[in-house]
């Protein structure tokens, strides 16, 4: 009978076979199973009848099935990405590119949207279509511990000391590129073996989160006060960087823009910190500052708490987010990007005063030990918590202190600030498009089962390996291609600063269409050539035309 069961093709008896060939202790006879194999058993047999039946008629994401039913169909916006792969694609391998002349956008842009769109088709692919299997997640201790190992020794292995200056100065760009970077790599391990079943791990977890925003906060201060650059071009760089991506993952993957929520909570905190530094900035570095960020602070938190948000509004219009969710994300982290800018008005107005002070080697030594006990403190309380449920209740206010001790060890001497490690610095450069594309390229239905490249019986670490390096391939080509069509988007001139952005090489070369139509000189010009020059001079128009078109999509779609 089993061997009959391995040549015949019966996937439910299949499976039944394999499941009780382990399991000698489930029953006493060979035919009577205990109640617990007889429970899975059934399910599986439930999900290969009921499945093809029940899910794929209102079948949407997110998919908590793997198996046994259908996809739903490619959605309009999915066939218009195919048809745009098809018309690039003749627009740089033939002449009809020539033929059209400044009708048609620079190579370089042509090149950069079409490999951003053919690794947006790859994820539809890969998670919404069966081409490829899907396997729930089941946390185990063992494979946790020995990925975290395998993190630990990659950044190892990478660790290098900085050429010249020797001390590259506090929370340097190595060392931000670097804390990024293993921070990513530990957050797709968490996601990946499921870890956010176990209290301790999650609470950890929830910390790095914080320490993105940390640097959120930091990161835009320090750039503010140095130039002053409070430009629109400047925030709609940073904007259109963050939300490309995940706005086009909605609308391909039929999902919702706050289902990526790394995107709008990082757009939302570098508008909190734009405007809080932007008004009355010439305050800012005066005590008046302080005044600012704690009704700022206190406004945020008003917000949140009331239930402020625009959400009814925008229900009107077609969005249907979930403000529930929304205020969950938005007040954990709702202190923590005001600390990073507090630590970067004090390294910006008082750091060389602290460091030539004749106490500073004795404050710097306290201030290690202090961080070391805070730190151990934090460890014990959050692995002790009942649930993550009740964990979630202390975070917003003890995770600020959690990223400072971090700082302030990471940073403590001269050694540790002039060396990091260049695997983790790699890392952290795509950190973005890592957090995001995770959810249908690594993972899959939409992060609650993992994608299977190689068949299912192969060792699972090979599936592994092949998945990342196919992962961490294409965030890269996400990454590179991203700044070239962002720059596109806002028309970056040639000889605009370097540090706005760090864009290809080759990205200078594009101009937007409407650009090119609006270089006739002639006194007389064409409707569209006038409304192309004013689009082209004014960001906010197409600031505007540009949300007013996603409105009406989403009214329609």
């Amino acid at each position: 009978m089993n061997q009959y069961l391995q040549t015949a093709d019966l996937p439910v008896l299949g499976a039944w076979q394999q499941m009780v060939a382990g399991v000698p202790r489930e029953t006493s006879d060979g035919l009577h199973y205990s109640a617990e194999v007889n429970s899975i058993a059934v399910n599986v047999l439930l999900n290969r009848v009921c499945n093809a039946r029940v899910l794929s008629r209102n079948a949407r994401p997110p998919f908590h099935a793997t198996c046994c039913f259908e996809y739903p169909r490619p959605n309009w916006y999915t066939t218009a990405v195919g048809l745009g792969v098809l018309i690039m694609a003749l627009l740089l391998t033939t002449s009809i590119g020539q033929h059209l002349g400044k009708m048609t956008p620079s190579p370089a842009l042509l090149r950069a949207t079409l490999a951003f769109s053919l690794v947006l088709l790859l994820m539809y692919i890969c998670d919404r279509t069966p081409l490829f299997d899907k396997l729930h997640k089941i946390y185990s201790n063992s494979v946790f511990f020995f990925l975290m190992t395998c993190t630990a020794f990659a950044g190892f292995f990478g660790w290098h000391k900085h050429k010249e200056p020797d001390d590259r100065g506090f929370l340097n760009r190595q060392q931000t590129d670097e804390w990024k970077g293993w921070m990513q790599l530990l957050i797709l391990v968490y996601h990946l073996t499921n870890a956010s079943t176990i209290p301790s791990i999650y609470s950890m977890v929830r910390v790095l989160v914080s320490m993105y925003l940390f640097m959120t906060g930091y990161g835009h201060t320090t750039y503010l006060c140095r130039t002053n650059d409070f430009s629109l071009h400047r925030l709609s760089l940073i904007l259109l960087r963050t939300n490309l991506l995940a706005i086009s993952l909605a609308y391909l993957m039929d999902t919702k823009y706050m289902d990526y929520y790394f995107a709008p909570l990082c757009s939302i905190w570098t508008l909190v910190v734009w405007l809080t530094l932007y008004v009355a900035r010439s305050v800012n570095k005066s005590w008046v500052v302080w005044v600012k960020l704690v009704v700022m602070a206190a406004f945020t938190w008003l917000i949140n708490s009331q239930h402020w948000w625009p959400f009814n509004v925008l229900r009107h219009m077609g969005v249907t987010w979930d403000q529930r969710e929304w205020e969950f994300r938005f007040g954990l982290d709702i202190f923590v990007v005001y600390i990073g800018i507090i630590a970067a008005l004090i390294n910006l107005n008082y750091g060389k005063h602290l460091a030539s002070h004749p106490r500073w080697p004795q404050l710097r030594r306290w201030s290690v030990l202090l961080a070391l006990v805070t730190a151990f403190i934090y460890v014990l309380f959050a692995s002790t918590r009942d649930s993550k449920y009740a964990y979630n209740h202390w975070h917003p206010y003890i995770s600020p202190i959690s990223v400072l001790c971090f700082v302030v060890l990471r940073n403590s001497t001269e050694y540790l600030r002039s060396t990091s490690s260049y695997t983790f610095a790699a890392v952290g450069r795509i950190s973005l498009e890592l957090f995001i594309a995770q959810f249908h390229l690594f993972l899959a239905a939409d992060t609650k089962a993992m994608l299977i490249l190689a068949h299912p019986r192969l060792w699972w670490l090979i599936n592994l390996l092949l998945a990342s390096t196919m992962f961490a391939g294409l965030c890269k080509v996400l990454a590179m291609n991203t700044q070239i069509i962002v720059k596109y988007m806002i028309h970056q001139s040639e000889n605009k600063p370097q540090q706005d952005m760090e864009m290809a090489e080759d990205g200078g070369l594009v101009r937007p269409v409407l650009d090119r139509l609006a270089l006739d000189q002639t006194s007389k010009r064409h409707w569209s050539r006038r409304l192309g020059s004013t689009l082209g001079r004014s960001l906010v128009l197409r600031w505007v035309l540009g949300i007013c078109v996603l409105l009406i999509l989403n009214h329609f779609y």
